[in-house]
């Protein structure tokens, strides 16, 4: 699992940053001594993260039978995190060398008598060309003898002989030390997954951050689409919508956020497809089926748009699962989501959801499923992934068309599977958001306007 996903998910189940970032440096000094002994002359040069914070602690632990000196890229004001910052304070109390390298003139005062250089600059997370001084700190460090350690990944650019990765194995590790993270919290959701997914770059334009479509509703059901583009809306700069004419108008006239498509029917046909393949060029991600019916000829489009549409991440909820029941070989030329409650898993699979099964029908057709229930299960065929977050007054209408329509959304900017998971965890966070605040009796559009609320109580963690 990201490094950065199990650390935001770890604050949220109660484990937090201090404790795992002391494990981490232990552990890496531990393991560096085994390797290399004591009485070593050592170099830790450390970032402003997290990362940095660990090298902080490994730093601590090593000057106990070493002789260490830690390098700091950048100003101590601007550590960025308080478990960083507390070990940076702490190393003021102690017979440590401690040198700022504030930018690129101060290069010069990397030495090269040590033995052994750690790269506790950056971590995960940063990738790309490096802006001053840390491309100039790393070149530097990079051109002198000695053994290069990298902790957790080696920064962008870095050269390690050894990678001590924390928790899991990373890109090219050479041990892997635990740092006290229960083996369970990799098969949970948490607001990891929804942070992670959740950015915008400063320098993106419009449709940089996703365009979604949206290919729902009937003449019967227009609420549907409307949920689940509203919800997409909050994360994705565009949204189109396409629907049956009459269905269209009622979506146009409900918010001028969407972009409105309207095919000449009732319900979608067979002479749709066409249409639909065109529009769905336009975007990244595609929900397929909310609101739109059980017709014949609707379920026969979906059928025919499946067959002649590849490589896209597809999510099938509601309406689209009746029409697929049967046709699930068709899925496998997409990244597709399926979002079934428990008798729609029925009805699709023929028998009873189960963890065993779930994993099964998973790596079976190539797709991730999205199993509604007291406890959310997601599998893609590897592994399970447990949501606790939601409550009873979710079981009004809406709430799983707001479901897929973030979901839809979230894929753009990571896996399905990640999609999955930030979008349940996401959806059930509003869900509960709302409840604290109304009770159990509450709407689906009660719940759309609480997830703004939802994100900013993610970015907590």
């Amino acid at each position: 699992m990201d490094t950065y996903v199990i650390d935001s998910n770890c604050k949220y189940y109660g484990l937090d940053t201090d404790i795992l970032m002391e494990n981490s440096g232990r552990g890496v000094a531990s393991e560096i001594e085994k390797r290399f002994g004591t009485r070593n002359k050592i170099a830790v040069f450390c970032g402003l993260g997290n990362n940095g914070g660990d090298g902080f602690v490994c730093a601590r632990y090593l000057s106990k039978e070493n002789r260490v000196t830690v390098y700091l890229i950048g100003d101590p004001l601007d550590i960025k995190e308080g478990a960083a910052r507390l070990n940076w304070n702490l190393l003021k109390h102690l017979n440590i060398e401690k040198i700022l390298l504030k930018d690129s003139s101060d290069v010069e005062k990397i030495r090269s008598d040590f033995e052994i250089y750690v790269d506790a600059i950056f971590g995960v997370g940063v990738k790309g060309t490096l802006r001053r001084p840390f491309s100039d700190v790393i070149n530097r460090i990079n051109e002198i003898n000695g053994i290069k350690i990298s902790i957790d990944v080696g920064s962008p650019y870095f050269i390690p002989n050894v990678v001590i990765s924390l928790h899991t194995p990373k890109e090219g590790a050479t041990a892997v030390i635990d740092i006290g993270i229960p083996k369970e919290f990799n098969d949970f959701t948490g607001p990891g997954y929804v942070n992670k997914l959740n950015f915008r770059a400063s320098d993106s334009h419009k449709g940089d951050n996703g365009r979604v479509l949206i290919i729902g509703g009937s003449e019967e059901y227009h609420g549907a689409p409307i949920y689940s583009s509203i919800a997409a809306s909050y994360l994705s700069d565009l949204v189109y919508v396409v629907s049956p004419n009459k269905c269209a108008k009622v979506i146009k006239s409900y918010s001028p956020d969407h972009i409105v498509y309207s095919t000449e029917k009732r319900n979608f046909v067979l002479e749709d497809v066409e249409y639909l393949m065109n529009l769905s060029e336009k975007a990244d991600s595609i929900l397929l089926g909310v609101g739109m019916g059980r017709c014949k000829e609707s379920i026969e489009a979906v059928i025919e748009f499946l067959k002649n549409i590849t490589c896209k991440k597809i999510v099938i909820d509601a309406d689209g699962l009746f029409a697929v029941k049967g046709n699930l070989e068709i899925l496998k030329k997409n990244d597709v989501c399926i979002t079934p409650h428990l008798s729609e898993y029925r009805m699709l699979f023929g028998e009873h959801l189960t963890e065993g099964n779930i994993l099964i029908n998973s790596e079976k057709y190539g797709i991730t499923i999205v199993a509604k229930g007291e406890v959310y299960l997601i599998s893609d065929g590897k592994r399970i992934i447990k949501n606790f977050t939601g409550n009873a007054g979710m079981t009004t209408g809406g709430t799983g068309d707001i479901l897929s329509g973030l979901i839809t959304a979230f894929s753009n900017k990571g896996t399905i599977l990640e999609a999955a998971c930030a979008g349940t965890f996401l959806n059930g966070i509003a869900g509960d958001i709302t409840s604290m605040e109304m009770s159990m009796n509450f709407r689906g559009s009660d719940m759309l306007q609480r997830i703004p609320e939802a994100l900013k109580f993610c970015r907590k963690y």
